[in-house]
């Protein structure tokens, strides 16, 4: 049975698009599972930029909603072979879309498309959007950094989830800097109850990905960043990754361009 997971955040800035993008090419390329990840903050959607386009899905969510189109011509295989569904970053798309709709819509995908994991790249905080992801999902993953307001926001998003199907799994602990002024995780467990399954260092790497358009991990798998998210998937899959082969400085330049 496919697993359904919404990836959220109490509050913008934490890292959640980044999140999804690198766990979703990591289970797809290290994991070998059949992935699908989707954005679905139509408001301001990024999963897009951090799978390699700004501006050219001819194709995407908005019109599947709209009824313009199917969710298969909304769908891309990215050459880590995870399946995107990009939102429009054009705001004049946002006219007329009913996201109501979108229950539906992702429903039949979920049954026409025989997947292992769908991650959906929920909207932050507590909108009409990011409810509409909870229902949607057997299972709900946070992404917060080590301060108090974005564990508090978590809280709060765990109060709405009661009695909802979506069960909380735990958190991923994003952009640490190993700060004496940073929650420590017995102090995260305290205000959230919940464990954390993934810790992220904080990482130069994530920054030129980002500019890039490519997940981190693709631009160096070595770094803090790229091996905190692959122990995060190797959680999520339930299996023990393949140990990377040592590269020298040079293969490691030549492997970068060749990208």
């Amino acid at each position: 049975m496919v697993r359904v997971i919404s990836v959220v955040s109490g509050k913008g800035g934490v890292g959640k698009t980044v999140t999804v993008a690198n766990l979703g090419v990591l289970l797809a390329s290290k994991f070998h599972k059949k992935v699908i990840v989707i954005d679905c903050n139509l408001t301001n959607p990024h999963l897009g930029v951090y799978l390699g386009s700004l501006n050219f899905w001819p194709v995407n969510l908005n019109d599947v909603i709209k009824n313009k189109a199917t969710l298969e011509q909304a769908m891309y295989k990215h050459q880590s072979g995870v399946h995107v569904v990009p939102a429009s970053f054009e705001s004049r798309h946002l006219i007329k879309v009913n996201n109501y709709r979108l229950r539906n819509k992702l429903n039949k995908l979920f049954d026409d498309f025989n997947a292992d994991i769908v991650l959906l790249d929920s909207p932050p905080g507590l909108t009409r959007d990011s409810l509409m992801t909870f229902a949607l999902s057997s299972e709900i993953l946070f992404v917060a950094t080590p301060h108090i307001p974005a564990i508090i926001d978590i809280t709060k998003s765990c109060q709405q989830l009661k009695g909802k199907d979506g069960k909380p799994i735990g958190i991923v602990l994003n952009r640490i800097r190993n700060k004496k002024y940073e929650l420590n995780e017995e102090e995260i467990f305290k205000f959230s109850n919940l464990p954390i399954i993934g810790r992220v260092p904080e990482d130069e790497y994530v920054l030129q990905s980002t500019n890039f358009k490519m997940p981190v991990v693709s631009i160096n798998s070595s770094s803090g960043a790229s091996r905190g998210f692959l122990k995060l998937a190797s959680y999520i899959a339930g299996e023990t990754p393949e140990p990377e082969p040592t590269q020298t400085m040079l293969s490691r330049f030549f492997d970068f361009f060749r990208r």
